[in-house]
């Protein structure tokens, strides 16, 4: 099959911040006073279950988000609901009705949290427990994994996305170093559900004790290591698809027999098969210039931001004004208060301190955005047209291909947030779909 590979560059200057996060510990951040769940998850609306004064368990259904792929969503801590209705900030930057819970710290938890016997389960009972117990994309996306693991197409492959590719996120690179067991064991769950034949762990060939590590955890010939160049996006599912298995795909991975999956969310499947334990704690990387203390942190899903930086010892000094980011630098979500909350999406934190903005310059027509795009798109084009409200040009300039990967903005030597547009653009030609 021939084909354009999606293209990439390597971002140089950011090889050492990665660093950033290595250099301390991590800790854990597992006593809040409250947690938060939102009631949208991924554009959807999530229906709540419980009422006032509700006493809820840990790991105990809340909410179950609604629309095509139902899921679950899960109490982080025992405690009592407070309010179902708390306006709080959300990591997409916007105010978003919560289930407020209060953490009574008796760790109780739910009665179908208990272990099992993993030799027994089934394809069926593999990808029930992985609905079931809320088991979500954790590179940002959020799509429930049973999803995937139910494709009507057959599944050859298991692809492990640890490429980690966006500048200073560390999350995964340490649970690699520090699970490694786990991943492999979450791989041969996945594997069985899928009834694939073999797994791939897709990861940059620069990670050289990581994958020293995987290499003495795996136990079976038909899992393999697969070293990426050290470059961004590596980690696009397509662009990991691609060099894997040599081969494109229009619409999903699995029309090529491909199952993606990153290396956190195998770890919670891991928990969830042999516990039933929902997705209810994950590391966060809390990370950036702006932070005394940068590092990888095992949360409770639902804490607040704030309250984390400061567990671990806040902001440097003069930080205020500050770059607040739900994520990391090119993808991330720039965030007004760092009074949001963390949800079961999030992989990362960054604090940046607020440089001297350099004005934007008209566009020197250099073609650096449009030779860089990972998806082949023209994004000043996109920008002019979004400027001039046409939107059937939109259409035909495919911005809907867009993956926000920030490249366009990075690269432009005029300082163009082209980025924004074509994301505003991608959103006008989904929704003109729709109706």
């Amino acid at each position: 099959m021939i084909f354009r590979k999606s293209k990439s560059l390597h971002i140089s200057e950011y090889q050492g911040h990665k660093e950033l996060s290595l250099q301390n510990h991590q800790s854990e951040f597992l006593k809040p006073e409250y947690i938060y769940i939102p009631l949208i998850e991924s554009g959807a609306t999530c229906e709540c279950l419980v009422k006032e004064g509700d006493k809820v368990d840990m790991g105990q259904v809340v909410a179950m988000r609604t629309g095509n792929f139902g899921l679950p969503l899960h109490s982080s801590v025992s405690g009592k609901v407070t309010s179902i209705n708390k306006k709080m900030w959300h990591t997409s930057g916007k105010m978003v009705p919560m289930i407020e819970i209060k953490n009574d710290f008796q760790e109780r938890k739910a009665a179908n949290i208990k272990p099992n016997n993993v030799d027994s389960l089934s394809r069926e009972d593999i990808i029930k427990i992985a609905r079931e117990c809320g088991i979500v994309g954790l590179g940002g996306a959020a799509f429930p994994a049973y999803v995937k693991y139910n494709s009507p197409s057959p599944i050859t492959t298991v692809i492990v996305n640890a490429a980690e590719c966006e500048p200073f996120i560390t999350t995964d690179y340490v649970l690699m170093k520090t699970q490694a067991d786990k991943l492999i064991r979450g791989i041969k769950y996945v594997m069985k559900a899928t009834s694939a034949e073999k797994a791939v762990i897709a990861i940059k060939g620069n990670k050289h004790e990581a994958i020293e590590i995987l290499s003495q955890s795996i136990d079976q010939e038909n899992i393999v290591i697969f070293k990426l160049k050290d470059v961004y996006p590596a980690g696009w599912e397509k662009h990991i698809v691609e060099r894997v298995m040599k081969k494109t795909y229009k619409k999903l991975p699995s029309d090529v027999g491909a199952v993606v999956n990153n290396v956190a969310t195998l770890i919670a499947l891991a928990d969830a098969i042999e516990n039933n334990l929902p997705l209810i704690e994950k590391m966060v990387t809390f990370t950036g210039y702006g932070l005394k203390n940068p590092q990888n942190v095992y949360l409770k899903i639902g804490s607040l931001a704030h309250e984390v930086i400061e567990s671990i010892g806040g902001y440097i000094e003069g930080i205020d004004p500050a770059y607040m980011l739900a994520g990391g630098p090119m993808m991330g979500q720039g965030m007004i208060f760092d009074s949001f909350v963390i949800n079961r999406s999030l992989n990362a934190v960054t604090v940046l301190p607020k440089l001297e903005e350099a004005e934007e310059e008209p566009c020197m027509g250099c073609g650096k955005c449009c030779a860089y795009c990972p998806t082949f798109l023209s994004p000043i084009l996109i920008k002019n047209t979004l400027e001039a409200k046409d939107e059937e040009g939109l259409v035909a300039l495919r911005a809907d291909k867009c993956i926000e990967c920030g490249i366009c903005s990075y690269v432009c030597p005029s300082r163009i947030d082209l980025t924004v547009a074509t994301s505003k653009s991608r959103s006008i030609v989904l929704k003109k779909g729709r109706n």
